[in-house]
């Protein structure tokens, strides 16, 4: 019986297991040095909707000047869960400050303020101050990153070009079937990567988290103590729980989501096939990722 496109299945799913560890590990290490930033930028000169953009992107560095202008006394909620205006900007706020205290003037609601323009503008100023600090990830580096999704799809085309032919014409496949599969997972992961601090920056959010560890709402800190500054760090650091913990009511009525938690850059790109967390993989041409010692013999196992 003729091989599938003149390739036995051992050779196939050899060499298409050797292109899939290849490609694990290319990714993995493009993403460790476009996620490594600036070696030994300093953090601790950070204010808190930086930190908090670090920790949670967008909207918890909105979280944060909410936690912070609401400690001032300066937002407050009105009917249908909207933000209102109770007190003038001080000197000394920063944009994004300036840009919340404006729209709730407008009486938007808390959902939306992510969507107001002044705070759109504001949020981008503060992500490049950080892009170029190198504490942020740049869209650029993420785009960077997710063209390595063109090469593994069309690896998985012809996987799966290979095992409809396979199938078709009685040849096993038993080894293909999991390799696909696997060749799926890594695609997912790298469409899906999303990832706001460096390494660099997350190391120096742990000290951050650290020193600052009498925010934690664990620790039912007396926010008035610290002052606005202190409640907006309590958010950048411990996420949106923060601020049920300084206010419930005002976090209650304002919709704030409790599910918007401090983490460690919001990597999101870990896959069991390529690398989980830096320049490691688990894909290469053993039996895990499908293939392995038993793919011999004259009968194939690769279509």
């Amino acid at each position: 019986m003729r091989d599938t496109w003149g390739i036995s299945g051992p050779t196939f799913i050899g060499l298409y297991l050797a292109a899939l560890a290849v490609m694990a590990l290319g990714h993995a290490i493009h993403r460790k040095v476009r996620f490594r930033g600036t070696r030994g930028a300093a953090a601790g000169d950070l204010g808190p909707q930086q930190v908090a953009y670090l920790n949670g992107g967008d909207q918890l560095a909105v979280y944060a000047a909410m936690g912070g202008l609401r400690a001032a006394g300066l937002i407050g909620t009105g009917p249908q869960r909207t933000l209102v205006q109770t007190g003038p900007l001080t000197a000394g706020v920063t944009p994004l400050d300036a840009a919340v205290h404006n729209a709730a003037g407008h009486q938007v609601r808390s959902r939306d303020v992510l969507g107001d323009q002044w705070v759109r503008s504001a949020l981008d100023q503060l992500r490049t101050g950080l892009e170029q600090r190198g504490l942020a990830v740049s869209r650029a580096d993420l785009g960077a990153l997710r063209l390595w999704a063109v090469p593994v799809a069309a690896l998985l085309a012809v996987g799966v070009l290979r095992l409809i032919a396979g199938i078709s014409t009685g040849k096993p496949v038993g080894f293909l079937v999991p390799a696909a599969f696997f060749t799926l997972v890594l695609l997912i992961a790298i469409a899906r990567t999303r990832r706001t601090a460096t390494a660099a920056a997350t190391r120096a959010m742990a000290e951050l988290r650290s020193r600052h560890s009498h925010l934690s709402p664990r620790q039912s800190p007396a926010y008035a103590t610290y002052g606005a500054t202190g409640a907006a760090m309590g958010v950048a650091l411990f996420g949106a729980a923060s601020l049920y913990s300084m206010d419930p009511a005002f976090a209650a009525e304002a919709e704030i989501q409790r599910a918007v938690a401090g983490g460690s850059g919001g990597d999101t790109s870990g896959y069991s096939c390529g690398s989980s967390s830096g320049s490691t993989s688990s894909c290469g041409s053993s039996s895990s990722c499908g293939g392995g010692s038993s793919c011999g013999g004259g009968g194939g196992c690769g279509g």
